[in-house]
């Protein structure tokens, strides 16, 4: 039995699935915890059939509090039980035991605080990911890579990784999202805090599961976290010193993008009033525009190579 590492499984509704995944789990020879998030199926009464057979410790939400919760719950619950670490899974059986066992090693190394999966390579896939997913998954993955700096992670909105328990210390409970975009809140905080991260390619199976996915949500919830991220990196280099050249390029860069922001704004107000529309004025207006928008990508060039450098040191990928 491993020790420092507990499975999660998370249920919502998988009555269909659930017995499967926690039989192929129970072969690694884990503590799993599973948290059933108010099902309406049958899903919890499997779960207490099983429960003595594979030695499950379960959880129960009284009412539906979506999958970031339901993480964070489980988290604390595997804390609590003495466990460093947590590997998160999905209780809709999208994942392989072979994946999850491969991450499970990893972490009983205790070499790496955060082991993610990325399913966008060669063998990724297997059926259709929804249109949605895809291109959610490539805005977050765009996102994770301005924030961290570094074009070594992809996929952080997969929904299979390990994390070291620690973690709670410095999630922002405002902040941290209750149902979307909780897999790439864990990515980015992971990054952005100097955690040395591993990087597996897993296979995502899409099948007959079904996806309550709000695509407005899960845009504004990565737009509002891309702005807390942001600041959250430059504070923690600031704090030291080989790293602080690197938050004083951040800060510029983000002063010259909100300014090239309102300089264009207001270029396109006046050119749209017909009563400043002459050559001279609206040629100077776009003279200033490009002069702060080249130096604004100077600095991005810049700032992205110092947040490389330092990211380099902390991620590794799966050859």
């Amino acid at each position: 039995m491993n020790n420092n590492v507990a499975i999660g499984v998370l249920a919502y509704n998988e009555e269909l699935h659930i017995k499967e995944v926690i039989s192929e789990l129970s072969s690694l020879n884990t503590k799993i915890f599973v948290i059933d998030d108010k099902s309406n199926d049958n899903t919890l009464k499997i779960l207490k059939e099983i429960k003595d057979e594979f030695n499950l410790h379960i959880i129960e939400n009284k009412k539906n509090k979506g999958a970031g919760s339901s993480t964070l719950k489980i988290l604390e619950e595997a804390k609590a039980n003495g466990f460093k670490y947590l590997l998160k899974v999905d209780g809709d059986n999208q994942f392989k035991v072979s994946d999850v066992s491969k991450m499970l090693e990893l972490l009983s190394t205790e070499k790496y605080d955060f082991v993610k999966s990325n399913r966008f390579w060669e063998g990724g896939l297997e059926g259709k990911i929804p249109s949605n997913r895809y291109i959610g998954n490539l805005l977050a993955t765009m996102l994770l890579q301005f924030i961290s700096g570094t074009n070594k992670l992809f996929d952080p909105l997969n929904g299979l990784f390990g994390v070291d328990v620690k973690i709670l210390e410095i999630i922002n409970k405002k902040l941290y999202p209750k149902r979307y975009g909780y897999p790439f809140y864990f990515s980015t905080l992971s990054a952005v805090s100097f955690f040395n991260i591993f990087q597996i390619n897993n296979t995502v199976v899409y099948g007959n599961q079904k996806s309550d996915l709000s695509s407005f949500k899960m845009l504004f919830t990565l737009i509002r976290l891309t702005k807390h991220f942001l600041s959250l990196k430059i504070k923690n280099k600031i704090l030291v010193g080989k790293y602080q050249r690197s938050a004083f390029l951040d800060s510029f860069f983000i002063l010259f993008f909100v300014l090239s922001f309102i300089t264009f704004v207001r270029f396109v107000l006046i050119f749209t009033e017909i009563q400043f529309l002459n050559s001279s004025f609206i040629g100077s207006w776009a003279l200033i525009l490009l002069v702060i928008s080249i130096f604004t990508v100077f600095i991005f060039v810049e700032s992205f190579k110092e947040e490389k450098a330092i990211r380099s040191q902390y991620i590794q990928n799966e050859e």
